[in-house]
């Protein structure tokens, strides 16, 4: 029986962004299965917070682990994105590297962390949300999908340094009734998320 441990932000803790009778992540995955399923993820949750608040909680009997979380880092450069003072190509991505560098240091150090576990990975990427309609982020939409790639980038690296797998949200969140917000899972992105999580386990 596989044991599965979730950690991460409301891309797994999503329970008060569907409806009442709809569906959050793990629910969709207790239907779809009959594994088991720990929540450590947390609505909010920074790399940070996993550090200082999940790893701690990790079951030793976990088989599987399924790690979502820096949309809420990227969340808190919000600011740098909206930024209207005028800097050059090179200044902008030079500033990009330096916001995204500490997020880097802590998502690397987290899989360092589950790493040292005898059970398997899977990274989840950040996908690039619903922006485009919202009057909060329609005029960072396309910025913030530059920003969205750097931190994937520093996913695709960490899974190759420590060989663990990848599920590629992009590849999941595709439609805007995936979304129950522009930057959360709905029930129907939801369910979709679970299958992936669920066939990876099935594969590994």
């Amino acid at each position: 029986m596989a044991y599965v441990s979730l950690l991460g932000d409301s891309i797994i803790d999503n329970k008060v962004y569907v409806q009442p009778h709809e569906l959050s992540v793990k629910e969709h995955l207790e239907e779809q299965s009959e594994y088991m399923f720990k929540q450590l993820a947390v609505d909010g949750h920074t790399t940070s917070d996993v550090l200082s608040f999940q790893l701690d909680k990790l079951p030793k009997l976990s088989t599987h682990k399924v790690l979502s979380i820096g949309g809420n880092d990227l969340l808190g450069q919000i600011y740098f994105l909206k930024n209207k003072e005028e800097f050059t190509v090179k200044e902008v991505m030079e500033q990009a590297v330096c916001k995204l560098a500490p997020i880097k240091d802590r998502y690397r150090t987290i899989v360092q962390n589950l790493s040292q576990q005898d059970s398997k990975i899977l990274l989840c990427t950040v996908y690039e949300g619903n922006l485009l309609d919202d009057s909060l982020y329609s005029d960072i939409a396309f910025a913030s999908q530059a920003m969205v790639s750097m931190l994937n980038d520093i996913i695709f690296s960490t899974a190759a340094t420590y060989k663990v797998d990848v599920l590629e949200l992009r590849n999941i969140f595709t439609k805007p009734e995936d979304y129950a917000n522009p930057i959360e899972p709905s029930h129907k992105g939801g369910k979709k998320l679970a299958s992936g999580i669920i066939e990876w386990v099935k594969s590994v």
